[in-house]
């Protein structure tokens, strides 16, 4: 397997072409799910037992799958080492924040399936809180210095933009 070389400019276009997709699906599906709900309430009874089990399940989800995903990220980015190759730090920080929004993303999505499913708005303000709360963790390149060890080096390489700091395996 081939590898691509990417500039400090191009890693950080990808983070955030990766941040940019997921907020997208959120706001998407919620988009679409408040359509559906709104258009077709008739033809779409609300779940009285659905809703019951729902008004417990998604507050604790909302809480807790964001809370394990920025835990388990920084679990992972603790375990950096300054020593580390710059490449293998970012593909490690780029894996790590896929994760932490995954976490972010099922929360919503689990909000977003309880209103549509019994049509209550009481969801749809949680996953709009969640997709808020998923605003604030834009990937910068303030964060990547904040978050990740980098010695002097890797710092200067990750400010010069045309500077080769990242391999991605690309299939042939």
């Amino acid at each position: 397997m081939d590898h691509k070389v990417l500039t400090s400019r191009q890693y950080f276009k990808l983070l955030l072409l990766v941040y940019g997709v997921m907020v997208v699906a959120q706001v998407g599906t919620g988009a679409v799910f408040f359509l559906l709900r709104s258009t077709q309430s008739k033809a779409m009874p609300s779940e009285v037992r659905l809703g019951e089990l729902f008004k417990y399940l998604v507050p604790v989800a909302a809480i807790l799958l964001p809370l394990v995903g920025v835990l388990l990220a920084r679990r992972t980015i603790k375990r950096l080492k300054v020593s580390e190759l710059l490449s293998d730090k970012l593909r490690k920080y780029q894996s790590a924040l896929i994760f932490k929004y995954a976490f972010f993303e099922a929360a919503t999505f689990c909000s977003l399936v309880a209103y549509f499913l019994t049509g209550d708005m009481g969801h749809l303000g949680i996953a709009v809180g969640l997709v808020m709360v998923f605003s604030t963790q834009l990937p910068t390149k303030n964060r990547v210095f904040d978050e990740v060890p980098l010695s002097p080096m890797d710092e200067s390489k990750l400010n010069n933009p045309d500077a080769e700091v990242a391999y991605i395996p690309v299939k042939d």
